[in-house]
């Protein structure tokens, strides 16, 4: 059989195996039709070779948790994307003031990316610093791990956000006489807000996904997902059915996973309608998801003892579900054949999602796809082999997460707990598997700082990122957690590998990664990205 394209390299890495070799990819349409030293018997007059001397050729990245709708407004000229580099609230306010003077044609003023840890753990912010800086206009101000919003009042107002009312989860900040102080806690207290930040014109939106689109392609990612769960509303269908139309027209250029919220769900659930209407090999209703617990900036996570520093307390509103009702809620889905995924940063709100997966599979059975517990920021040593036991449990895992935490965990848990912070090490020498992803927008969405931060365990500047540095993962075991791994967190067997057969997701790096320096792996570069047999993007 002839190949439509050829790839060669004197480093082939496939993900099923430690160790590149030499040799090739070859694709006809869609698909790989092989790999191997030996490729040239599938060349003719008519198939394109490309030679990439001694450059990594790899598949492509499967970022297994992203927040794609969030992260197209992110990403576009709509938001400030600059607050991770503030120090203060103040200074967060003022860039907020000269962004909203330079965009004085937009109804809203939007920002992303503050966090109190930048900040020196300094208090909180208010609306009171932006109702004098943005009197005029509503201003959505998302922090940097998306789980509060700071509005000021024409926000908080536009939003709907009164103060004789308050969310199911999560909770609006207050001052001591009860006024609203314009900080939204969690995602169903920040819903009202959320969908005002995501108020765009159809046509405007389209243009955002396919610009995104490509940003992401050329940091070689090609599979992502939407992990923002929404409620099954008019404005959620509208969303996935812009996506559809543009799957049905060969406008995707990403394979995009959604998932939608769990609470509630019951056996039969009439959103089964979804995996209908909303299911291809480039756009795939993908699932359920939950939050068990928030974040530890805002003392939200779930632990098993008190904050260190805020000792009256495990975790804020923690858990943010009942035990039995979403016990129910995965038995249910699981019987369905729908995957779940559970929000879990806490070493509490782990062990709660790995006893709820335990019993699904006590009542299910074996089951032939895989849940997931996401983040699992700290965790119990004791619970690190249940991942092998319970089996089809799947940690999912953001890498850079690490680097930008600095020493959090340290302050909030105190430095023996924070032992068993990103326990990547611990949990694949039991024989468990990690699956990588960003969290976009939390961080950005090229792998490579992440894959460094893996296997180094070290900031850019090459200075510590964590306490301890013997959870540190191979460079193999990283490429395989942001590919084959990650392939296997979405439930998809047709992606993640270079192997005959599989869809053609394939990447050039720019260099051998597997002999740069380990501290130099987070600037590499991708010169190429094939999704779906197509070249998406080329240097």
């Amino acid at each position: 059989m002839n190949a439509d394209l050829v790839l060669k390299s004197k480093n082939i890495f496939t993900s099923l195996s430690d160790e590149p070799f030499p040799g090739g990819v070859a694709v006809k349409g869609n698909r790989i039709i092989a790999v191997g030293p030996d490729i040239d018997c599938f060349i003719e007059e008519q198939t394109e070779v490309k030679d990439y001397g001694d450059k990594l050729i790899m598949p492509s990245f499967i970022d297994a948790h992203m927040h794609y709708f969030q992260g197209v407004i992110a990403s576009s000229d709509h938001m400030c994307d600059e607050l991770i580099d503030t120090h203060s609230e103040e200074e967060a306010v003022a860039m907020m003031k000269k962004f909203a003077a330079e965009h004085s044609d937009e109804k809203r003023v939007l920002g992303f990316g503050w966090f109190p840890t930048m900040w020196n753990d300094a208090p909180l912010p208010t609306k009171c610093s932006l109702d004098e800086a943005i009197p005029d206009r509503p201003a959505y101000l998302i922090s940097a791990d998306f789980h509060t919003l700071w509005l000021n009042t024409p926000g908080l107002e536009e939003a709907g956000i009164t103060p004789d009312r308050e969310p199911e989860r999560g909770y609006y900040g207050r001052f001591e006489n009860g006024e609203l102080n314009g900080l939204l806690h969690e995602p169903d207290a920040c819903a009202p807000a959320m969908g005002k930040v995501m108020d765009f014109a159809p046509e405007e939106l389209k243009h955002l996904h396919k610009s995104f689109m490509k940003k992401i392609n050329a940091c070689g990612v090609t599979s992502i997902s939407d992990m923002s769960i929404p409620t099954y509303s008019d404005a959620t269908y509208h969303d996935y059915s812009i996506i559809r139309d543009m799957d049905r027209s060969g406008e995707l250029t990403c394979r995009l996973h959604t998932y939608t919220r769990l609470s509630g769900y019951k056996k039969g659930d009439p959103v089964l309608s979804y995996k209908d209407e909303f299911y291809s090999e480039k756009l795939r209703w993908n699932g359920l998801k939950d939050f068990v617990d928030g974040t530890t900036s805002t003392y939200t996570a779930y632990f098993l003892e008190p904050y260190s520093d805020k000792p009256e307390t495990c975790g804020i509103n923690a858990p943010m579900i009942n035990y039995e009702d979403a016990v129910q809620s995965i038995i249910d889905a699981n019987s369905d054949g729908l995957s779940v995924r559970l929000h879990c940063i806490g070493d509490a709100a782990v062990h709660m999602g790995l006893d709820m997966y335990e019993e699904s599979a006590r009542v299910n059975g074996a089951m032939s796809f895989c849940n997931t517990i996401e983040h699992i920021e700290m965790i119990d040593p004791e619970d690190i082999p249940r991942f092998k036991e319970i089996g089809n449990v799947i940690p999912s895992m953001q890498p850079m997460h690490l680097p930008i935490d600095k020493d959090e965990k340290v302050l909030r848990c105190g430095m023996k707990r924070a032992r068993w912070e990103w326990a990547f090490r611990s949990i694949l020498d039991v024989g468990g598997q990690i699956a990588f992803g960003t969290d976009y927008p939390v961080v950005g969405f090229d792998p490579f700082p992440g894959i460094m931060a893996a296997v180094t365990r070290l900031n850019p500047d090459g200075s510590p990122a964590s306490v301890n540095p013997e959870e540190c993962i191979t460079l193999p075991e990283a490429l395989i957690a942001y590919t084959k791994s990650a392939a296997h967190a979405y439930n998809r067997d047709n992606i993640g590998v270079l192997e005959e057969g599989k869809l053609a997701d394939i990447i050039v790096v720019d260099r051998d990664l597997f002999s740069t320096p380990l501290l130099e792996i987070g600037d590499a570069k991708v010169e190429l990205t094939i999704m779906d047999g197509k070249i998406v993007y080329e240097k």
